[in-house]
């Protein structure tokens, strides 16, 4: 079979951001070291020889760039300083971007001001589709005496359904591409209840920095990076199914002992927790993984931080019985913010949410139990 070599992806993929890659030797040491590496999968060396060669019809069917948890372990081993974790991160957003078919992702991971804007104006578009859900209020009428209802009400249905669009492609085409080659040797529920073995505890990413010599050795699983990650996932998941029940049961300006809110609160903290230490880390660099952090690494930790203290603001407020315009504008906020980070799921950092646990599945599927 023949191999089709692009050799301007170097170039590419150094905007994406891996910017040291070419300093490689083919050691094996990032191999060696990476607890994720298993026999039959040379991991993450493999990806450095696509890289090289430009293979990316390979890089987008590799489910192995949605096994690696950036522990960092392989780049701060690596004699080169090739940082192949930072590789890997690399061709995630190469691969978000080919799985997005209007080409906004591509613009917004290579260009930091682009990124910016694009959510800022997502933002602005959404803020203003939610007032077409309160026409009464004293901001709404404001806003449509400036721009017309009809206007404003098209437009956020238009973005929402190519955001959709977006989503449903992007799916279709990891599940086509992730799905391709080996047979499936396990069935349906043994591969999802691995999946969600591991999206509930992440038993695997616990197995990275074990090493003696690991930044991490020795100290409480409440700063390592994997529980971060564990809370940031939970604390997401708790804080959207308390939203789905509030809206379906009852008013959510009420009883803030109802247990959908108690199920938010929780969800809150760990959020809260878990995006504060994610952005402690990458301000104090503890480790090498740390030490470039992208516009998208940001955006992502702000959003969710700033969804939790929204969110808590407005818990307050309503424990407090405070009634006031302030509050209906942290309100818009808070709800923007959330919505932004789903809408972005296929455009963003975001979509490995969708992305890792497709991946995971075909790979338990092809794995000999």
């Amino acid at each position: 079979m023949t191999t089709t070599i692009d050799t301007k992806f170097i170039k590419e993929l150094q905007e994406y951001g891996s910017k040291n890659f070419l300093s490689c030797f083919d050691c094996g040491t990032c191999t060696a070291v990476c607890n994720l590496t298993e026999k039959d999968n040379s991991f993450p060396r493999y990806f450095v020889r696509l890289a090289k060669t430009g293979q990316t019809s390979e890089i987008v069917k590799a489910r192995q760039i949605w096994q690696c948890y950036a522990c960092g372990d392989c780049s701060q081993s690596c004699p080169r300083d090739a940082d192949p974790a930072e590789l890997i991160a690399a061709l995630r957003r190469y691969t978000i971007a080919r799985y997005e078919p209007t080409g906004i992702t591509r613009l917004m991971f290579k260009n930091n001001l682009i990124y910016v804007l694009i959510t800022l104006i997502l933002a602005f578009v959404l803020a203003l589709f939610m007032m077409t859900f309160q026409p009464e209020t004293e901001v709404s009428r404001w806003i449509f005496n400036i721009i017309s209802y009809e206007t404003i009400h098209y437009t956020g249905i238009a973005v929402f359904v190519i955001i959709i669009l977006s989503m449903i492609y992007g799916t279709v085409m990891s599940i086509r591409n992730y799905s391709a080659g080996e047979k499936n040797k396990n069935s349906f529920w043994k591969n999802l209840s691995e999946v969600l073995k591991e999206i509930a505890i992440f038993k695997r990413y616990q197995n990275c920095d074990t090493y003696d010599d690991s930044p991490w050795h020795g100290k409480s699983f409440l700063v390592k990076p994997w529980f971060i990650h564990f809370t940031i996932f939970w604390g997401f998941v708790g804080l959207f199914g308390a939203t789905v029940l509030d809206y379906l049961f009852k008013n959510p300006a009420t009883d803030v002992w109802w247990p959908t809110r108690i199920l938010g609160t929780i969800a809150g903290l760990l959020l809260m927790y878990g995006s504060t230490l994610a952005m402690y880390y990458r301000l104090t660099k503890p480790t090498k993984i740390y030490e470039k952090s992208k516009m998208a690494d940001w955006i992502f930790l702000i959003f969710i931080w700033l969804t939790g203290i929204t969110g808590f603001w407005l818990e307050v407020a309503v424990m407090a019985g405070i009634h006031t315009l302030f509050n209906q504008y942290m309100l818009l906020i808070h709800t923007v913010l959330a919505m932004e980070m789903c809408l972005l799921l296929v455009f963003s950092k975001f979509a490995h949410a969708l992305y890792r646990p497709i991946a995971l599945y075909f790979y338990f599927a092809t794995k000999k139990q």
